[in-house]
């Protein structure tokens, strides 16, 4: 990639200024003079590109120009130099294209040609990208060709005979074909506590590829959701600090195979994590269905072994096709490929040298480097550890030997031989840290040894001044500060001078890492030997020393170490400060030590904090400069020290704030302290006691600093003070829930932010959208009331600034918390302020985007809002209130189109019937009841007009009926002709707009069911509907349908009521038994005789019925006649079926009942005879 960038470097300028240039290694120029450094400028400086610009050599030492050329060349080298500066820069700033790259098929057919790209594959990786590695002969390789190099390629094919084909025309549109299929980035949240049994919930659906945290997100959500099944376990971290989990799938016991899967071994291989992970879901949320897959066999399946390098194919400055991982190699270029580390040590790496002549392999730029011969990073630090602890073991083995031998001196030698391993540079923190450990263990044996001849009268100063003579700064400083504690264990009266004098010795040491651990040795040796006593108390004596003694010690090695860990940032390459910035992390706990034995002196008081105490750690941080430093120790102070001090110093800490880097993540702070002091705001209030002193305002502190750490900070991200609104408000709630004011005071601010940054709508996806979707969120969770935040002026305003995706997502929250809580609304101007924020469900927005909603989705958010219609509710006594409340809401949800009302309007119609019966119930109250009754049936009839209009039939069909049954039941003085009214508006429906024959039979069916309960008709209204019924049923299409909708219409004529017949049924059996006769001369038309068959059986059992009821028109012989028609005509045509079964099982049934009431007559004296029935 380097040659690439020089050789298109040279070509540029070679154009403009016309010179040529040579390309080369500046190791040719420079090694005699850089010693055994293979690259002075990477070996030597730490400069990872390097080029040497070659003067012409006319003097004695070379290099020496004449005068009169001097300036000339100047210039030409500094525009050169300039020139490449700029093209690196752009070069390296955004992501690599593949532009004009293609990817041929190769097949070489003999061994010669097979050789050749073997040749091309070991010596020009650096042009050829070798998709799949040449194999043999008449094997397909695949080989990716630079725009530059086609001409070329294609010509060293053709010349020795190859077989090859295009297979990608253009590399770069097919990466940004896949780049369609990427999931959308995972938001940062925090880990959910999940309940085992309960659906794991992540971002996964293996329709698109997802990044490096969708797929921790669903490897965190596996595991905690099954817990009995999946063990998730840290291997380690990657050298760019991505955490690399492996997953265990086990229903446990022993002697079980073991399977290991890895899956993104190469980078650009997306499919793989993609499998691995599916597999995951296969094995554990699909367990029931093949347990024997786990229940036989332990998996154990790691997601990413590459997490850096997939993370970088994401990235939008990195390289989709890049396959290795992100750690440096041996030349200037990164990566190694993880499918080829080993060491040449391993036969089967001798195999793979020898067999394949790979000698591309030692390039560190090519994508399939193997890192051969050496270790990975990680078996280095290992191997070095290793060793380091070994000499440790023995020497410290030796060291107690001659401590049991009294051989002080010769011990002391030892155990300076064991503390010079902590003289290592090679070694990670983490290693470190390890290797310090055991050594501090150690030393604890000669610390009691020492204690134990002290104590005997052995002197202490001799030996304390006698190890400050080892001959290594390193070993000389641990064996004082072991020293020194035995001296102020066995002297108390030297403590104070012996602790100074400790702290002011190490700063000899300033190497960073060793420095940071041996200062931390110091502390945790003195932790309880510090001076904590009162200034005034009668023991602080000068040579013992007092609380203000053990503050100075702590602040001044707090100093010193501060100072120690934020040099570790500028020490290094500039390739490495990722490495550093993740080693810094890994040390942060050194420094916070500090901080933490400062907290834990019991004779510092308030006064002595603010005094003293915080000053001192303030001006540190401030004036160190480092954001990571000054972020974390910030919160530290936030953390360690107890709420009653902050409270005190809230001015000071804030005021610190505002002074810290502008790097510094400082919403992060702000929030971390509001939400201590919060959190002691609530237990206090527990213990029956004032959250917050009165004389501290401390909401108000909090809302001016912030808003003079915004004015202070005008580049702080707009989603970082909408934060720092959240923490406000989380405040407000926790330590003044009484006040309702401060929180839209909270709101209102947040406006004012957002028009100073000129904020008009927010994305819901972006990160401030995510920040005010919380803050709006947060009121509506506290409050679990739609009438509250009706108190909140600003909150719709608020709202407002979100986009459609965001004010719907809000809404919805609302409509939930509404129901969840039954928040019931009592007024009209309530439900016009709620549905105005529930606006992005009921009506279409101008910021909507109409397409490509999910119509299960759209169909589940109106059920929401349906229900909540039923929320509208006034006071029982105020009857006109809620009949106003559902106008209001009808001219809202009306506006919502022919998409939303069949399932808005249905539920106001329902609750304005239900209004209706509520006004006849308190008629004798009212005495207009039955002019509003008129009112609202009127309102409803508009309400199943608007539906019809909206071109839908069967919805408005139900309610025109369900209208007719209630103003049935509703008697004042034109309920009949409303009923009427509405009934007719359902025949003239069922007509117009109802065409499909099923959908016929169903209406008819209702009509029918709906006319038999109506009691309200005059027989001058009910004959006709009655008549029109008949009429559509033998107008149905299908003679089924036909026949079985003359049986529904027999009833009318039989079980309906009219007012002449003051509710008694109609009883007009010689109309029922025409509807009979007609519905089985239809039977019998139907040409399949099962069909006919099973009509005439169910008409055998309606003439049953009536027969039974007592209509005197029908009679045994009917009932005979049908029974023969069955067993003698119809059932000997048929073939033997399920279907012939069915119908003599149905017919049988229907015998034996008849047999039954024949065999076993009635005693009754109206009861029917069922003599003369012929079953057999």
């Amino acid at each position: 990639m380097q040659y690439d960038l020089a050789v298109r470097a040279v070509d540029k300028l070679t154009a403009v200024y016309g010179t040529q240039y040579t390309i080369g290694s500046s190791t040719n120029v420079l090694y005699v003079n850089t010693g055994p450094s293979d690259d002075w400028a990477m070996g030597g400086a730490g400069i990872p590109y390097a080029y040497t610009l070659e003067l012409r050599d006319t003097g004695k030492y070379g290099f020496e120009l004449p005068a009169e050329c001097f300036k000339q060349k100047e210039k030409s080298v500094m525009r050169l130099l300039f020139a490449l500066a700029f093209f690196i820069t752009s070069s390296l700033a955004t992501q690599r294209r593949y532009d004009g790259y293609q990817v041929y098929q190769v097949k070489a057919k003999d061994r010669v040609s097979f050789d050749v790209l073997v040749k091309l594959y070991n010596e020009r990786s650096d042009v050829y990208d070798f998709w799949t590695e040449p194999r043999n002969i008449d094997f397909t390789t695949d080989v990716m060709v630079p725009p530059a190099f086609k001409k070329t390629f294609v010509d060293v094919l053709n010349a020795f005979n190859m077989e090859y084909h295009i297979k990608i025309d253009d590399v770069q549109h097919e990466i940004e074909l896949s780049r369609r299929d990427i999931a959308p980035p995972l938001a940062p949240k925090k880990a959910l506590q999940r309940s085992p049994g309960t659906a794991p919930r992540y971002s996964l659906d293996w329709t698109s590829y997802s990044d490096l945290p969708a797929i921790y997100e669903f490897v965190n959500e596996i595991a905690a959701t099954y817990p009995n099944l999946v063990t998730v376990t840290s291997t380690g971290q990657s050298y760019l600090g991505n955490d690399m989990p492996i997953l265990k799938i086990s229903t446990g016991g022993s002697g079980k195979n073991a399977i290991f899967a890895e899956g993104g071994i190469h980078a650009r291989e997306w499919i793989s994590p993609a499998f691995v992970t599916w597999l995951i879901r296969e094995l554990v949320e699909n367990y029931a269905a093949h347990p024997q897959y786990v229940d036989n066999i332990d998996w154990y399946i790691m997601p990413v072994l590459n997490p850096d390098g997939y993370t970088y194919t994401f990235s939008p400055t990195g390289d989709r096709l890049w396959r290795k991982n992100r750690a440096p190699n041996s030349g200037v270029c990164v990566g190694t490929d993880l499918n080829r580390i080993c060491s040449h040590e391993m036969q089967f790496c001798k195999k793979l040298h020898n067999v394949f002549n790979f000698t591309g392999l030692a390039s560190g730029c090519s994508d399939d480097w193997a890192k051969s011969g050496s270790m990975s990073p990680l078996e280095d630090q290992d191997k070095l550890l290793d060793e380091a602890l070994s000499v440790v073991k023995v020497q410290a083995l030796q060291m107690k030997r001659c401590l049991d031998k009294r051989k002080l001196m010769d011990a002391l030698k030892h155990a300076s031989t064991m503390l010079g391993e902590l003289r290592t540079s090679l070694l990670s923190p983490k290693s470190y840290y390890e290797l310090y450990m055991a050594i501090c263990d150690e030393l604890q044996h000669l610390e009691m040894y020492l204690l134990d001849e002290f104590q005997n009268g052995r002197k202490v100063a001799d030996l304390y001044e006698l190890v400050q003579y080892a001959g290594n700064i390193i070993p000389r400083l641990y064996l004082l500060v072991t020293v020194g504690v035995v001296y102020i264990k066995t002297n108390e009266q030297s403590r104070r001078d012996i602790l100074r004098d400790l702290v002011e010795m190490c700063r000899g040491v300033q190497h960073p890492l060793r420095g940071l651990f041996l200062r931390n040795y110091l502390l945790q040796c003195t932790r309880n030997l510090l001076p904590d006593l009162a200034e005034n108390d009668p023991l602080a004596t000068e040579s013992y020393g007092n609380v203000r003694d053990a503050v100075d010690f702590i602040q001044l090695n707090f100093s010193e170490m501060n100072k120690l860990w934020v040099r570790m940032a500028y020490q290094g390459h500039s390739r490495d400060k990722e490495r550093r910035e993740r080693e810094r992390q890994e040390l942060r706990l050194l420094v916070g030590t500090n901080l933490v034995r400062l907290a834990q002196l019991d004779s510092v008081d308030v006064e002595l904090y603010k005094k003293v105490v915080l000053p001192g750690i303030l001006e540190q941080v401030v004036s160190c400069r480092d954001a990571l430093a000054q972020e974390y120790l910030m919160e530290c102070i936030i953390q360690v020290f107890p709420d009653e001090v902050h409270l005190d110093t809230l001015h000071t800490y804030l005021k610190a704030c505002a002074e810290l880097h502008t790097d510094v993540k400082v919403h992060v702070i702000l929030v971390a302290l509001v939400e201590r002091l919060a959190a002691y705001g609530q237990r206090q209030q527990a213990l029956g006691q004032p959250p917050i002193p009165p004389h501290i305002p401390l909401f108000d502190i909090f809302s001016d600093q912030i808003g003079n750490i915004a004015q202070a900070r005008p580049e702080m991200p707009s989603e970082n003070l909408v934060s720092l609104q959240v923490s406000l408000i989380s405040l407000a709630f926790r330590c003044y829930p009484e006040k309702i004011n401060l929180v839209d005071k909270v709101l209102e601010s947040t406006l004012v932010a957002l028009d100073k940054i000129a904020v008009e709508k927010v994305d819901f996806d972006s990160a401030l959208g995510k920040e005010l979707n919380r803050l709006l969120r947060m009121p509506i969770s506290h409050y679990n009331s739609l009438v509250t935040l009706l108190q909140l002026p600003h909150f719709g305003q608020v709202l407002q600034r979100l986009d459609f995706n965001g004010r719907k997502s809000v809404a919805l929250h609302l409509v939930n918390n509404a129901l969840d809580n039954e928040t019931y609304i009592t007024t009209q101007e309530h439900v016009d302020a709620v549905l105005n924020m529930l606006a992005p469900l009921i009506c279409d927005q101008p910021d909507q985007v109409l397409t490509g909603q999910d119509a299960e989705d759209f169909a589940e958010e109106q059920n929401l809002m349906a229900r909540m219609i039923h929320l509208l509710a006034a006071e029982e006594t105020d009857l006109d209130q809620q009949y106003r409340m559902l106008t209001s809401a009808r001219k809202q949800f009306g506006a919502g189109g022919a998409r939303r009302i069949p399932f808005t309007l249905p539920p106001l119609i329902y609750e304005a019937f239900k209004l209706a019966r509520k006004y006849f119930d308190v008629r004798q109250e009212d005495e207009l009841w039955e002019k509003k009754c008129e009112k609202i049936f009127t309102f409803c009839h508009q309400c199943i007009a608007a539906l019809v209009k909206a071109e839908l039939a069967e919805l408005p069909l139900r309610l025109f009926l369900q209208g007719a049954l209630a103003a049935s039941q509703i008697i004042f003085g034109t309920h009949e002709t409303l009923a009427y009214e509405f009934i007719s508006q359902a025949f003239t429906l069922y007509e117009e707009e109802i065409s499909d024959s099923k959908a016929q039979f169903a209406a008819l069916t209702l009509m029918a069911a709906s006319l038999e309960k109506l009691d309200c008709f005059s027989e001058e209204n009910s004959a006709p509907v009655r008549s029109k019924c008949a009429l559509l049923a033998s107008a149905l299409l299908r003679k089924p349908d036909q026949c079985r909708a003359l049986i529904l219409v027999s009833n009318l004529f039989w079980s309906s009521t009219t007012k002449e017949l003051e509710g008694k049924p109609m009883r007009d059996g010689k109309k029922v038994l025409e509807c009979l006769r007609k519905a089985g001369k239809v039977a019998t038309e139907c040409l399949d005789p099962g069909v006919q068959a099973q009509l005439i059986v169910e008409l055998i059992n309606v003439y049953v019925h009536f027969f039974h009821q007592g209509n005197q028109h029908i009679t045994v012989t009917h009932i005979n006649e049908l029974i023969s028609k069955v067993r003698q005509d119809l059932l000997p045509q048929l073939e033997n079926s399920d279907e012939k079964e069915l119908i003599e099982r149905h017919l049988g049934a229907s015998c034996e009942m008849l047999r039954h009431r024949r065999d076993n007559p009635s005693t009754t004296s109206d009861a029917p005879s069922y003599q003369g029935i012929i079953l057999d």
